[in-house]
This record gives structure tokens, C-alpha cells and sequence, in this order.
């Protein structure tokens, strides 16, 4: 009788798996989350999810702006982008496996607005040889050679932009702003989207030496300010073929390239193909400082892109207690074709206010959204048929100042 009874007991339990995550802030801390998700047998309410805080560490301060993860190595960098100072910072921490808790490893002064940063690896005889790229708003590119073993970095490289002249937005492109530098999909190269310019500039990488060597700039609609951008890489029949889409700040549009590489990794090569506000067929607001931020591929399938300070819904308080309905900026979904072009999917809840970075998880079944007015972290499912994000927050967590992004740990 025991034996059926502990078999029914067996068949009731609720099997949980958790999942750490990383949360920069203007406050100056890096902060460790721990996002839980409970299956429950033989119940129709299936999973339930739970983010809750583990640890924090100030070592980025004060303006800790950007975080770039190697989960092989354990190893996490991150960008303080000294808001009231004249220069930034870059430092690198050792992650403790198993609690998720930040050990600091190193820090160097860097140039003006540290915003974001790419990791580059390359294996020559049994050992990796690492570079990470910082792009700096107020000021250009560097990049660090970087110890995998240690999270150990050394300055290699430094680029500093310059503007023959003030683009069509007076007030935003006056100077060059760097935003966002990433790595193509044959990892020759890294792409930096600049605000200020106009332009997507290209940089060739050595992977024995490790050194960048300028590229022709990719220029795109005067005015528009581009931001983030994101690849796709179609396999048919054996044959690669690469689009970038390119979310731009000022214009809040989205455009869609065919990319070719030129001989003799002379460059790159754009040709436009579909190119779409933000909103899709909704009205834009008008507000100041509305303004599109982070773009991502979900599932190969669909984009997702975060428009920051308009609100469009109103969402059920992270506070069970209070019944007053939150404010909520939007995440709009885009449907990829299959020679890309997009079209309009639809916009969701963002869950707050102010979503200036999102990630997806690496298995793509989650989102985890970065809230900087809300001071908040809120993760959504995804249906992984679709590539749709899900307009039901799974779990949330406050998170000390304005957050400026989040990541996965795995």
C-alpha cells in the first residue's frame, strides 16, 4: 500500500529548474536574478515562474550601462558609461557557478560612454584567443584582448570617430555615436551602428593578431540614426545566404538588407529590401523621447523590436496588493519572409515603462526585458511555432535604479 501511495505522491510532485540572469543598472550594480520555474504534474496550471534576487555587486558604478556574458568561461564584462564623468570604464568578473554571485577580476579606465560590447573567439592550437569591442557614444571603438581563463583584459586598439559635418537631426547628430557594435555570422568582422553618422561602419578582424582594420561604412537614410542591429543567416541547399536587419533611434523604422561579402575580406555590401516603421500600421505617438531601442530574431521566424517612452496598454501591477494597472510601452513583432523581407506582426506589452534592452534566452522559449523607468526585469514566453512573444508576464523583479540591460547566464 506504501508503495502506490509514494508512486501517486511521485506523480503529484512539482519538479522545479532555475535559471540565472544578469541585470545592469544606472545604480552601479550588477545584479545577480534567479528566475525558477515549477512543473506541476497531472495540473492544468502547467509551469509557474518566480525572479527573485540572489546577490548584487557595485564594482561597475556608477553608471553601469552594458553586459556581455562568455558562459563557456564563466566570465561577465561590463560597461560603466560615466554619465557625469569624462571617462567610463570597463571591468570584468568571474562567475560562481552555482550561486550566480560576481567576483570582480579587473577594470580599466576607458574613453567617454561605454554603451555596449561584443565578444569575438577564435581556437588556433587547443587554446582560445578573445577580443571584446566597446563602443563608445562620445567617442568611437576599443577593443581588449581578453584572457578567457583569467576574464583578464589587456587594451589592444582604440578608434576615435570623427564627423565631416552635422547630419539632418541638429540636435542628435552633431558628433558620431557609436551604439552598438555586434559580430557578423563568419565572424570576420564587426559592425558598429552609428547614431550620429548615418553609418554602419565595418571593421575587418585578424584572427591571428586579433587587430581591426577598417572597412567601407555602410550609410544609411540620412536622419533615421541607427541603432542595433541584428543578423539572419538562410541555409538552401547548401547555400548561406546573410541579412541584417537595422532598427534605427531617430526615424523609428526598421530596414532589412541583403548582405554580400566582397573578395578578399574587402568589406561588405548592403542592398535594401523592405523598410517599416516601428509601429507597424498603428499611429506613432507623439512624445518626446519615444524612440525604438533594442532589435532581436526569435526562432528564425520573427523579429523583435522595443519602443521606449509611448505608452499603449495598460498591465496588471507587479504587486499583487494594488489593483492600479501599470503603464506599458511596447514590443512589436515583425513575421520574416523568406528572402528578407518583413511584415507587421503586431505590438504587446513591453511591462513597464521604458524597455531599452531585451534578451532572448538561448533556448529562444523566453524573453527577458530590461525596464529602465520601472527599475524592472520581466520575462515572457514564447511560442516557439510562431516566434511570438506572449503578452502574459511569467515573473518580474525590481531591480535598484534604472536598468540599462539583462542577460542570460547559460
Amino acid at each position: 500500500m506504501l508503495f502506490y501511495q509514494l508512486l501517486a505522491v511521485t506523480a503529484l510532485a512539482a519538479v522545479a529548474s532555475a535559471k540565472h540572469l544578469y541585470v545592469s543598472s544606472y545604480s552601479g550594480n550588477v545584479t545577480t536574478l534567479s528566475l525558477t520555474k515549477t512543473t506541476h504534474a497531472n495540473s492544468s496550471s502547467g509551469s509557474t515562474y518566480k525572479l527573485v534576487t540572489l546577490s548584487s555587486n557595485n564594482a561597475c558604478a556608477p553608471n553601469a550601462s552594458f553586459l556581455t556574458i562568455d558562459p563557456i568561461h564563466q566570465n561577465l564584462f561590463c560597461v560603466n558609461e560615466g554619465i557625469v564623468n569624462p571617462n567610463g570604464s570597463l571591468v570584468s568578473f568571474k562567475i560562481s557557478p552555482n550561486s550566480g554571485r560576481l567576483t570582480k577580476i579587473n577594470s580599466v579606465i576607458t574613453p567617454a560612454a561605454p554603451v555596449n560590447s561584443a565578444l569575438y573567439t577564435t581556437h588556433h592550437n587547443g587554446t582560445s584567443k578573445q577580443l571584446l569591442a566597446v563602443a563608445h557614444y562620445a567617442w568611437g571603438l576599443t577593443t581588449y584582448t581578453v584572457d578567457p581563463s583569467t576574464a583578464n583584459f589587456t587594451l589592444s586598439q582604440a578608434f576615435n570617430f570623427t564627423l565631416a559635418k552635422p547630419g539632418p537631426n541638429a540636435a542628435r547628430q552633431a558628433a558620431p555615436h557609436p551604439h552598438q557594435v555586434l559580430l557578423d555570422p563568419t565572424k570576420n568582422f564587426f559592425l558598429v551602428p552609428d547614431l550620429g553618422a548615418d553609418l554602419v561602419r565595418v571593421f575587418h578582424i585578424d584572427p591571428s593578431t586579433l587587430h581591426l582594420t577598417p572597412r567601407a561604412s555602410i550609410p544609411v537614410i540620412p536622419g533615421s540614426g541607427p541603432r542595433h542591429g541584428v543578423f539572419q543567416t538562410v541555409r538552401t541547399n547548401g547555400t548561406e545566404t546573410h541579412y541584417f536587419f537595422l532598427v534605427t533611434e531617430l526615424a523609428n523604422t526598421i530596414t532589412s538588407y541583403q548582405v554580400t561579402y566582397q573578395p578578399f575580406a574587402a568589406g561588405l555590401l548592403f542592398r535594401p529590401i523592405t523598410t517599416l516603421k516601428t509601429y507597424g500600421n498603428h499611429t506613432e505617438p507623439i512624445f518626446a523621447g519615444n524612440a525604438a531601442a533594442e532589435i532581436a530574431l526569435i526562432c528564425d521566424k520573427e523579429l523583435l523590436v522595443s519602443n521606449r517612452n509611448a505608452t499603449y496598454f495598460g498591465i496588471a501591477n507587479p504587486d499583487p496588493r494594488n489593483a492600479t494597472k501599470v503603464a506599458s510601452d511596447t514590443l512589436a513583432s515583425f513575421k520574416i519572409g523568406e528572402a528578407g523581407e518583413f511584415s507587421f506582426g503586431g505590438l504587446s506589452p513591453a511591462g513597464g515603462s521604458f524597455p531599452r534592452q531585451f534578451s532572448v534566452s538561448p533556448a529562444e522559449d523566453l524573453v527577458a526585458v530590461g525596464l529602465q523607468d520601472s527599475a524592472r526585469v520581466v520575462v515572457y514566453g514564447v511560442d516557439g511555432k510562431k516566434g511570438r512573444v506572449g503578452r502574459v508576464v511569467l515573473a518580474s523583479a525590481g531591480v535598484e535604479g534604472g536598468v540599462t540591460s539583462v542577460v542570460w547566464g547559460e
